[in-house]
């Protein structure tokens, strides 16, 4: 390396070439995306930064109430810290979809490797699929899900999750589903029929269970929730669209306080 390049120029230009790597691999992968306009139902970015709602930016526009949660720095922008906390929707109100896919960051604040049983997703009233769930029957982590006739789980192969961010996908179709970890498959399923989601009619709880319980504590980003199955090219996809976007924003970040420490000399 030449040592003579200035340090903040260096620097700058390794980001610059991370960057540039991520969005080109990016725009490779896009081919295969879901797409917005028609198949989103949900996106929670968490970035409002301040204020007890949760706004749904996907066009269904749903508004959450937020408990016992603070806003802090995420995986993109703001995120939601909960400290036996939830956000909370009424029924979604919306058509049943026949596939499904759900999406979010998150990140633990202790290590989990047992223990109580702890809900990342459920419902707000009532039984039912799908749900997100450590320590459930003996069971490290799961994702439960539906069809109209039966009610199924994917199991993770996971012996602990630390306190670190990780990247999950739930995704179902008409005949699998499958659970993705940090892009990885985690773990499938047979399902056999047509997806059933219960949020419509039961609302649904972010961090916690029905009736607000089993807390998941710790820090939730870029909720989203699609009506079509993820591929594996989806899923690839759309965490390096989320890691292209969080490099940029570091280089712009990096740039900032470069261009302010050079100020000072």
């Amino acid at each position: 390396m030449d040592n003579t390049i200035p340090l903040e120029k260096r620097v700058m230009k390794q980001l610059a070439y991370f960057f540039t790597v991520t969005v080109f691999l990016l725009s490779c992968m896009l081919v295969h995306a879901a797409d917005p306009a028609k198949d989103l139902l949900m996106y929670l970015p968490f970035d409002e930064g301040k204020g007890a709602n949760a706004e749904d930016t996907s066009p269904n526009g749903f508004v959450g109430d937020i408990k016992n949660a603070k806003w802090v720095e995420g995986i993109v922008g703001q995120a939601l810290h909960f400290n036996n906390g939830t956000v909370n929707f009424d029924p979604l109100k919306i058509d049943q979809p026949k596939e499904m896919t759900i999406e979010f960051w998150f990140k633990p604040d202790d290590k989990i490797e047992g223990g109580g049983r702890i809900d990342l997703l459920y419902r707000l009233i009532g039984g039912g699929r799908p749900h997100i769930t450590f320590n459930r029957g003996g069971v490290l982590f799961g994702f439960y899900f539906a069809t109209q006739g039966v009610e199924l789980e994917a199991l993770t192969n996971y012996d602990a999750f630390e306190p670190e961010w990780y990247y999950f996908v739930g995704s179902q179709s008409r005949r699998t589903a499958w659970m993705y970890i940090n892009g990885e498959l985690d773990s499938e399923a047979e399902a056999g029929g047509d997806a059933r989601m219960d949020f419509g009619d039961q609302g649904m709880s972010i961090a916690s269970s029905q009736g607000n319980g089993n807390f998941f504590n710790g820090v939730v980003d870029e909720f989203k929730i699609w009506s079509v199955a993820f591929t594996a090219e989806d899923v690839e996809a759309s965490m390096a669209k989320t890691l292209a976007v969080q490099a940029s924003d570091k280089l712009t970040t990096t740039w900032g306080k470069l261009k302010s420490d050079s100020r000072r000399f």
